[in-house]
């Protein structure tokens, strides 16, 4: 059953934002640096933004509830031509504000590599002209390519031992209805969680990937939870990123 809401709520188009709007009438899914956009200009209440859009303009979240990864994702990769400390270029995808900060900190932070970043738009494709690295993210990560990658989920595992959160609920602080949206996406987030195989099948079909894919992708490389763990990596995530500022 689909629970209609009169919120304007905002998604991602991606396979593992799919358990968290489980049950939700009237998202809209686009890009989150898009969607980010969209409650700037006060045409949205909320949506599963980059977490570096909601540490940049002090957004409150839905406490417990994230997109985030214990290690290795599959899907926010750092294609590369050269070896990894070599990297002079980067082509950084516009569509998401985490990964690039992510990638922006595992070659500076933890391979010492000082790079020229140039965004890209990922629906001409990937190409390499111009560039020693790519980031790409979501499903494009999916499809199968000639050129190496090191997976940045991994890469922030072995450098801080802490999983990385890439995406929250985001809303303007002080929202009249944060209560309600609370509990909303709480819901949802169970009945997501509790269909993970129905999931699996449909966004499969959907995506042309396999059921065994999605659903390993949805209970191994991919978690919902905001917990202590997470929290901690959030906060180290947040010190790197203003660093970079």
């Amino acid at each position: 059953m689909k629970l209609s809401t009169t919120l304007r709520i905002g998604s991602v188009p991606y396979l593992n934002g799919c358990p968290l709007t489980e049950g939700l009438e009237g998202v809209l899914f686009k890009p989150p640096s898009l969607l980010a956009e969209l409650i700037l200009a006060d045409k949205l209440d909320v949506a599963l933004v980059s977490v570096s859009e909601a540490l940049k303009h002090g957004w409150a979240y839905v406490a417990g509830i994230a997109v985030a990864s214990p290690g290795k994702t599959d899907s926010v990769r750092l294609h590369h031509t050269v070896e990894i400390p070599n990297v002079r270029r980067v082509a950084l995808d516009r569509n998401s504000r985490t990964s690039n900060v992510l990638a922006r900190i595992i070659l500076e932070r933890r391979y010492g590599a000082r790079p020229a970043y140039t965004m890209r738009d990922p629906s001409r494709g990937l190409s390499f002209k111009g560039f020693d690295a790519a980031v790409t993210i979501g499903d494009v990560s999916f499809r199968r390519m000639k050129w190496p990658y090191v997976d940045l989920g991994k890469e922030w595992l072995d450098f801080t031992s802490l999983p990385l959160v890439y995406a929250v609920w985001a809303f303007r602080k002080g929202h009249p209805r944060a209560r309600e949206m609370a509990a909303l996406f709480r819901a949802a987030k169970e009945r997501g969680l509790a269909n993970l195989d129905g999931i699996a099948r449909k966004e499969a079909a959907r995506r042309g990937l396999s059921p065994r894919f999605c659903r390993k992708y949805l209970t191994e490389h991919i978690t919902y939870d905001l917990g202590p763990a997470e929290r901690a990596g959030l906060r180290l995530f947040d010190a790197y990123r203003r660093e970079l500022s």
